[in-house]
């Protein structure tokens, strides 16, 4: 994850046409992973994320630094989804706090190694479709804060804030979604230490698309 600097971040709100692409370009790919956890359709994520920059560009002049930038923009994400998911009738992720913690202590205790099995398989490209696949068949509660703990690499602290939920709910969750993860990859018809050696035969691995920083800032520029 990279957090923008503050420089970058004062020059976009002034308007400032590179500082903004700069901000698309090191934030869309964060922002694509999101929006794909919370609507599980690449055409539909990327609309997402093309919304999400044009309302970050109108919002930036709100944002005082009270937050981290990266927080603050993918709580903006987050949100955006929900709301396109209750536009169209669709159930919006519920992350309910956890209860009684005091009767399962291990929940409110993540795993301090990010890339302990299965997350180690984030090393391989390869391997990381394979996780990315296995994330897309998890509850929207798991898929949505596993996608912020591995592949946006953020902390416990700014996954609650984003969420709006409690900290021991976030790392009860990447604790349990860490074991559903391991189950459905263990599923698999190889293991993912035989994938890391021989590949497994599949399609071309898509790309997600990319925002045109520069099609952004025209657009924003003419309105």
């Amino acid at each position: 994850m990279a957090e923008p600097s503050a420089d970058i971040i004062r020059r976009a709100q002034a308007g400032d046409p590179d500082a903004l692409t700069q901000l698309v370009l090191t934030q869309q790919q964060y922002v694509y992973s999101i929006a794909m956890s919370v609507l599980k359709d690449p055409d539909d994520a990327a609309d997402l994320t093309q919304e999400a920059f044009i309302r970050l560009f109108r919002a930036l002049p709100q944002y005082n630094s009270e937050s981290r930038f990266t927080t603050w923009l993918y709580r903006l994400v987050v949100n955006l989804g929900r709301d396109e998911l209750r536009r169209r009738g669709r159930q919006v992720p519920v992350i309910a706090p956890v209860e009684d913690e005091e009767l399962d202590p291990m929940s409110s205790v993540a795993d301090d190694d990010r890339w302990s099995s299965p997350e180690q398989a984030l090393d391989s490209r390869e391997l990381s479709a394979e996780v990315r696949q296995a994330l897309s068949q998890l509850e929207e509660h798991y898929r949505l804060v596993l996608t912020l703990y591995y592949f946006d690499d953020l902390k416990y602290t700014d996954i609650a804030e984003i969420l709006d939920i409690p900290l021991n709910t976030v790392k009860s969750h990447i604790r349990r979604g860490k074991e559903r993860l391991a189950t459905l990859l263990e599923a698999q018809e190889q293991p993912p230490s035989a994938l890391a050696v021989k590949p497994p035969k599949a399609e071309p691995r898509r790309e997600p698309p990319r925002a045109n920083p520069f099609a952004l800032t025209a657009a924003l520029a003419g309105r």
